[in-house]
């Protein structure tokens, strides 16, 4: 039954923009929450000793919590900062649920089950963008994906960045688990395909930067070769040149050789079938600039509290980009902004202990956690419920990592480790 409520909560965190009859507030909010107390629920005689062992931990998310609560309370903007509060309330229950799930098994064939669902669910949702590339006016995308961005691709995922990051993600994944027999080399070729057109569709300066990271990575841990990753690279530079808006995005828009469909094909059907502007990795880089120092002329002004949680893209980011919605583009800053000096410290310190945890984890757990926090330090994606879910599921695996099983891990196989 428990596995039944894992399946669940990787298949809310999609709900994103289905809304409860008669009220305006997203299935996931409920449903999120509910199947993590039905983990909880079912696991109580194991709390005690969850919580006696993790007790630092849980002492350090939880003035993590109290805080952004408290500088939420004190806000200009209470309304939206307490909002956005509640709505980040259940990612509390969401890691402790993970912590529950992932204690004393981090061995198991169970955690591989775990680990397959999360590859399944990524290779589902590359397989939905690369479809939503093409039929972007589909029922389904009418009914999941949130307002349009430019690629029409992943908005299930609220935007083609986070989306762009998660399959970068999913492909480092799928190399780690075959590497280590627990998917067919059939799998990983199909992982392979879908996530590196997947991510060259997106026109994701940071998922294409992840990539990289996630291949350095795998190769000093001797997942893949070098061959293998001159191989993997080279695949997505070729998708990257072939796709019209990819070339847009490197700055090659009036290039007459890239993209590569243009030797084939006049008028190609992916440039821009809806008009929209796309902006070069030049043209955003400088636009993060802009926020990062709106953040800082932000946590200046209110260095105790801050503005509140969600506040900066409701109220700051608007006067960046001209609409809300745009955060500070890189996390720390964002929760300075927010949260003041003490959240930041706060925030600082939950990451130290989670990285005292990681060095005793195996690669499977170590290279997804470090690309989910690098793809972060130029983008916030902590409100993007399925980005969030998995990373939450990866830090709670790696806190329940032990040396001990690390060191069984490296006799039976050292040259995974």
């Amino acid at each position: 039954m428990i596995n039944i409520f894992f399946l669940l909560i990787l298949f809310s965190s999609l709900l994103g923009r289905i809304k409860f009859p008669g009220i305006n507030i997203g299935i996931h909010y409920l449903l999120l929450p509910a199947f993590s107390l039905g983990i909880i629920s079912l696991s109580l005689k194991s709390i005690p000793e969850v919580v006696k062992k993790h007790q630092i931990i849980l002492i350090s998310i939880s003035l993590m919590y109290l805080w952004m609560w408290l500088s939420s309370l004190m806000s200009e903007f209470p309304n939206t900062a307490i909002t956005y509060s509640l709505k980040y309330s259940t990612y509390y229950i969401l890691f402790f649920a993970f912590l529950i799930l992932t204690f004393k098994k981090i061995a198991t064939p169970t955690l591989t089950f775990y680990y397959r669902c999360i590859l399944y669910l990524l290779q589902i949702i590359a397989g939905l963008g690369f479809l939503e590339v093409f039929l972007p006016n589909n029922g389904i995308f009418k009914l999941l994906k949130f307002p349009s961005f430019y690629p029409e691709i992943g908005s299930i995922m609220q935007n083609p960045n986070q989306f762009g990051v998660i399959v970068a993600i999913g492909l480092c994944l799928s190399l780690i688990l075959e590497k280590q027999n627990k998917i067919s080399k059939i799998e990983l070729n199909i992982s392979e395909l879908i996530f590196t057109i997947s991510l060259a569709l997106s026109a994701s300066g940071n998922g294409w930067v992840i990539f990289i990271i996630g291949m350095f990575l795998l190769l000093i841990y001797k997942i893949i070769s070098f061959r293998k990753m001159i191989y993997l690279t080279s695949l997505l530079f070729l998708c990257i040149v072939t796709v019209p808006v990819s070339t847009r995005r490197i700055g090659l828009a009036d290039s007459k050789i890239f993209p590569l469909s243009n030797v084939f094909i006049e008028n190609s059907n992916l440039l821009n079938p809806h008009g929209k502007k796309i902006s070069t990795l030049v043209g955003t880089g400088f636009s993060r600039f802009e926020m990062w120092q709106a953040a800082i002329n932000e946590t200046i002004k209110r260095p105790l509290t801050g503005i509140g949680i969600g506040v900066f893209p409701d109220q700051i980011g608007v006067k960046v980009w001209g609409k809300k919605g745009y955060h500070a583009h890189n996390i720390f800053l964002n929760v300075s902004a927010e949260q003041g000096i003490p959240g930041l410290l706060l925030f600082t310190n939950f990451l130290a202990k989670i990285a005292f945890k990681v060095k005793y984890a195996n690669p499977l757990i170590t290279v997804p956690i470090i690309m989910f926090l690098a793809s972060q330090i130029a983008d916030v994606f902590t409100e993007d419920y399925t980005f969030t879910t998995i990373e939450f599921y990866f830090i709670a695996a790696a806190i329940n990592s032990r040396k001990d099983v690390v060191d069984v891990v490296m006799q039976l196989k050292p040259e995974i480790i």
